[in-house]
Formats: structure tokens, C-alpha cells, sequence
């Protein structure tokens, strides 16, 4: 990830906060009103002590009228600032609320158009994560920024102009007391404080990660015992995390023993300064009034500036991902006068297409060039790794092509959007990815609004209304996470009805079939027959027995098509590729052809 600077993390909340002015500015000028009534606390106090003096010298009655006047006052600037506190901060928590929600929403859909590549390498766990925690580093950031210490700050400058109006010595003690008090946190907190608190997030993430990976996979760790193994591995991830933890909280610690001491410090300069004016006769007792008043207003607010530099950083840090989120532009997008794929019969051409991931030194594909006809039912079989499901997901446009181009129906895909194109391809995965949603959720999900009747009616053609009209919920039943309440057939025929109901003219089944058993097969080959039907099919054959069928028959080696034609044309050439593979799933000649390949 690229580092995030501070002045990066302030755009971007600031890009969020201008989308809202009117009530940004409200709240502004609300914080900016509550501190000009605060400054006036000292003063007023002073003055009611002056009054309160003068009638106890002389029994002035006009002393004591003016002493009740100041009371007044000042009790009427308190309920005033409370007034104006309230006010602007009840704007702030619907105004904070809305931009949260726009957060969560903002990096979703970031995350969601990242192309599988990114996807493959970043724990799930850790991505939601980092989500979640930048809304919540946001909540804080900004109460920090608006509510917690802009208000002080501000407080802090306006104490500065009044103390040097009233005794320009004082003012200036004042202001270089607090400069110091503020650079001293600021230092300590970005030199010493944040490097502790980057690690300490780095190894949060980790946990995060760890445990989602651990969870998700509990199946496996149930099947070998491997229980008190994810056990012992959780506990060096979180023991790790712990000794980072305790790190920066006692750097924190620290940062709040110095700013104490410089607290001190300042008491001690400003009764030290008043003091030596008392004695010059430059300053009276209402002085020594304001300069304790003015302290005790202000003392509160310095330490909470030096506690919230600590939390600002903090709170920055967590937001670094999220910004990186935003700054990441998608590793597939669409052009910017992207269109959209217009249907047709379902038309596919691969021209010239080269292709490499970028963990490998070589292309997968070099200059591929291949025509699927209109509702052509078009098989893919090979040896694992020789580009059989590359070629669909490249068909997809999961990834880009460095040359040559792909098209359907004589639109270059990657001019039109991703969406459209994928909207107009059905896919049945050999392993099937169900949402923690009902069942009917789950069937209607690529064409969504669609009538329980039409639901309903896909589901039979699966074959899967048998097994869902025997739960107790029927088609509102809850899958679990990835359809794991569901045996894997099941999952599989709901994946078909899937298919069946989206309806769309490409349809690419990754061997469908695979976690049937043989009679139900029977039963869904049917429904896949009556799906193909004026479609576009391309399947991934891993059992080839499957596809004799198919109107023509591609065989990959090394990214290349070394074959193709229908089964009975690949079977009448006795040293073909295709001929070999069936050979060696059908009639178990592993041995034979073993020691011949060898020979």
C-alpha cells in the first residue's frame, strides 16, 4: 500500500464534508459563536470581583448593583454557550451520520469493482475490516477536527488577543506558554506516539485476517482436528498484536505525563508574570481573578488538545486504508465512454488475444485467436493449468488483454460496461458461491424482481423445487454463509435455477454437474439441455464424459488450441490429445500410456 500522508487523509474527509456546505458552515459558525462567548468567562469574572471589592471597601450600593449585574451576565453567557453548543452539535450528529453512511457505501463500491486478482490477495476479513474501522476513524477524526479541538484551539488564539489587550506582557507569556505546550505534543505525538500506532494497526488487520480466514475455513479445520492448531496460530498473531498494543498505550502514557508537566509550567509562568506586574503596579487582584479564571477555562481544554493530537493521529492512521481505497483506481475499468453491451444472439470472436497474469513469466494465451458461433455449444478440455478457465474469465473480462481483442456480437468487450457485458453472461461454477440470503434471493439473484411464480418455475427445471419444498421455510429458507446449510448438490441445482432464470444468451458451465450423484445427473443434464437451447454455451469439461454432445470440442495444451472438433471426429484420431485423455478416464490405461509417454 502507498503511504498516506496526513494533508491526504484531511482532502479526502474534506471531499465529503463539501458536499454538504450549508450545514458544514452551520456548524462552523456555531463552533466559532461558542467560543467568542467563552473568551468573555475571565473578564466577566474579574469585573464581578472588582464590583464585589468596591462595595466592600466603600459599601457602595452601586458596586453591589453592578456585582448582581455581572452575576447575571455571566450565568446568561453560560446558558447562552450551552445554547449554541447544543445547537450546533445536534447538527453534527445527523450531518456525521450521513457521511459515515456515505463512507461505508463509497468504499463497498470501491472494493466490489477491484478485479479478482486484488480480491485473491487480500483476506476478506481484513478488507471488511478496514472498512469498518475507517468509519468509525472518521466518526472520531472529525468530533476531534470539529467538536474536540477546533473549539479549543480557537479558544486558545482568542485568550491569546485578549490577554495581550489587557496586558500585553501577560499576552505575550501566554501565547509563547501555549506555542511550546502545542509544538512539544504535536512532536511527541507524530515522532513517538504514531509509529506505535501504525504497528499496532498493522498487526489489528492481521488478527482480523486471521480469524476470518480461521472461521471461513472451519470446515477443513474441523476435518483434520486441526482445532488447538488454529488455536496456537491465533494466539502468536493476537500475542504479537498484544505486545504492539501495550506499546503504544504506554507511549501514550508518556505523551500525557509530558503535557501535565508543561501544564505545570504554564501556571507557574502566568501567576509568575501577574505577580511580578502586582508588584510593579501594572496589575491588580481582578489581574490575578482573570489569569486563574482564564486558566482553569483553558487548562481543560489545552490537555484535551494535547490528548486529541494523540487521537487525531490515531484516528488518521485507521483512515489511511479507506483513502487508499479511494485513490486505487479499479485494475479493470471501463472506458470512459463505455456503452452498453447491446443483446444479441451471442456471437463470440477472440482476435489475436494475448494474455499473462502477472505472477508469471509467461503469457497464458499469445496471439489466441478463436470464433464461437451464434447458440454454438462449444466444450473447453485440457490438462489443468492449460487455459481453460482463462479463457472464460478473460470472456468475462475479469482481466484485460495486453493485445489482440475479444468481442460479442462484434462489440469489442472492453469497450462496453463491465456490467452490461456481465449481465448477458449466465455462469454455473463447478463450485457454487451462495449468498447468506433466502433461497429465493439466491435463484432470482441475476435477474432480481422476479415473481415467486418465475422462482418457482426455474427451481423445477433445476430439479431443485424437490429439495426445497421439503424445508421447513421453503424458498425464504437462509442458506448460511456460502450456502453452507446446503449439501454441495444442492447448492449446485440452485446455481442452475440461477442460470435458468437469468435468462441471458451466454451461458458458461464449469462442469455443473460434478457434485451430483448419478441419478440427479441424469436429471439436471436434461435441465442443462433445455437451458442450451438457443444459447451460446461454453462448458469446462473436466469429465468428458460430459460433453459428447457439444457441437465442437476445443483442446487447450499450453494456451494454445491443439485440437478442436466434435467428440466422434477427436475419438478417429488415435494419437490425439483428446483421444488420450478420454482413454485415460474411461478405460483407466494411466499405466499404459504412462510407460508409452515415457517410452
Amino acid at each position: 500500500m502507498r503511504r498516506v500522508s496526513v494533508l491526504d487523509v484531511f482532502s479526502f474527509v474534506w471531499s465529503y464534508w463539501r458536499q454538504f456546505p450549508l450545514r458544514f458552515w452551520s456548524i462552523v459558525a456555531g463552533v466559532f459563536l461558542a467560543v467568542a462567548l467563552e473568551i468573555q468567562v475571565p473578564a466577566l469574572a474579574a469585573g464581578l470581583l472588582t464590583s464585589v471589592e468596591r462595595f466592600a471597601d466603600s459599601g457602595d450600593r452601586q458596586g453591589l448593583a453592578s456585582a448582581w449585574e455581572a452575576l447575571g451576565w455571566l450565568v446568561g453567557l453560560y446558558v447562552s454557550v450551552l445554547i449554541v453548543q447544543q445547537g450546533y452539535i445536534r447538527i453534527w450528529l445527523g450531518f456525521a451520520a450521513e457521511i459515515m453512511q456515505k463512507l461505508v457505501l463509497d468504499g463497498f463500491h470501491r472494493v466490489q469493482r477491484f478485479s479478482t486478482d486484488w480480491h485473491t490477495n487480500h483476506f476478506a476479513g481484513s478488507t471488511v475490516r478496514k472498512v469498518t474501522r475507517g468509519m468509525w476513524a472518521y466518526d472520531s477524526l472529525a468530533d476531534i477536527v470539529v467538536t474536540d479541538l477546533g473549539p479549543p484551539l480557537l479558544l486558545l488564539g482568542g485568550f491569546s488577543v485578549a490577554m495581550f489587550l489587557r496586558e500585553p506582557v501577560l499576552g505575550a507569556a501566554y501565547t509563547l506558554a501555549v506555542i511550546i505546550f502545542l509544538v512539544v505534543s504535536v512532536a511527541i505525538s507524530l515522532a513517538y506516539v504514531d509509529p506505535a500506532n501504525v504497528v499496532s494497526n498493522e498487526l489489528d488487520t492481521e488478527v482480523g485476517g486471521a480469524l476470518a480466514d480461521s472461521v471461513t475455513c472451519n470446515t477443513v479445520v474441523k476435518s483434520f482436528g486441526a482445532e488447538c492448531r488454529e488455536d496456537a496460530r491465533l494466539d502468536e498473531v493476537t500475542g504479537r498484536w498484544r505486545r504492539s498494543a501495550v506499546r503504544a498505550w504506554r507511549r501514550s502514557m508518556d505523551a500525557a505525563a509530558a503535557q501535565s508537566l508543561m501544564l505545570a509550567g504554564l501556571l507557574a509562568t502566568l501567576l509568575g508574570v501577574v505577580l511580578w506586574l502586582f508588584q510593579a503596579g501594572r496589575a491588580g487582584l481582578a489581574d490575578v481573578v482573570y489569569v486563574l479564571t482564564a486558566y482553569f477555562v483553558i487548562r481543560g481544554h489545552l490537555h484535551a488538545v494535547g490528548w486529541q493530537v494523540r487521537n487525531l493521529q490515531r484516528a488518521v492512521n485507521e483512515l489511511e486504508d479507506l483513502v487508499d481505497f479511494s485513490r486505487t483506481p479499479p485494475q479493470v475499468a471501463d472506458a470512459p465512454d463505455a456503452s452498453a453491451l447491446e443483446a444479441g444472439p451471442g456471437r463470440i470472436c477472440f482476435e489475436e488475444a494475448t494474455f499473462r497474469y502477472e505472477n508469471q513469466p509467461e503469457a497464458t494465451f499469445d496471439g489466441l485467436s478463436v470464433r464461437v458461433a451464434a447458440r454454438e455449444k462449444v466444450a473447453l478440455v485440457g490438462e489443468s493449468g492449460a487455459g481453460k478457465t482463462t479463457f472464460v474469465k478473460l470472456l468475462q473480462r475479469l482481466y484485460d488483454l495486453e493485445a489482440g481483442r475479444i468481442a460479442i456480437d462484434g462489440q469489442d468487450i472492453a469497450a462496453v460496461s463491465q456490467e452490461s457485458l456481465r449481465e448477458a453472461i449466465a455462469l454455473v461454477p463447478q463450485e457454487p458461491i451462495l449468498f447468506h440470503r433466502s433461497l429465493a434471493e439466491n435463484i432470482s439473484y441475476g435477474r432480481p424482481g422476479s415473481t415467486r411464480e418465475e422462482i418457482v418455475r426455474a427451481a423445477r427445471q433445476a430439479h431443485a423445487h424437490e429439495f426445497i419444498s421439503r424445508l421447513a421455510a421453503g424458498y425464504d429458507t437462509l442458506v448460511g454463509e456460502r450456502g453452507i446449510k446446503l449439501s454441495g448438490g444442492e447448492r449446485q441445482r440452485v446455481a442452475i435455477a440461477r442460470a435458468i432464470l437469468t435468462n441471458a444468451p451466454i451461458l458458461i458451465l464449469d462442469e455443473a454437474t460434478s457434485s451430483l450423484d448419478s441419478i440427479t445427473e441424469r436429471l439436471i443434464q436434461d435441465a442443462i439441455r433445455n437451458l442450451m437451447e438457443g444459447r451460446t454455451a461454453i462448458l469446462i469439461a473436466h469429465r468428458l464424459s460430459t460433453i459428447r454432445r457439444a457441437d465442437r470440442i476445443l483442446v487447450f495444451a499450453a494456451g494454445e488450441i491443439v485440437e478442436e472438433g466434435s467428440h466422434d471426429d477427436l475419438m478417429a484420431r488415435p494419437g490425439g490429445h483428446y483421444r488420450r485423455m478420454f482413454d485415460m478416464q474411461t478405460l483407466g490405461f494411466v499405466d499404459d500410456l504412462a510407460a508409452r509417454e515415457a517410452g
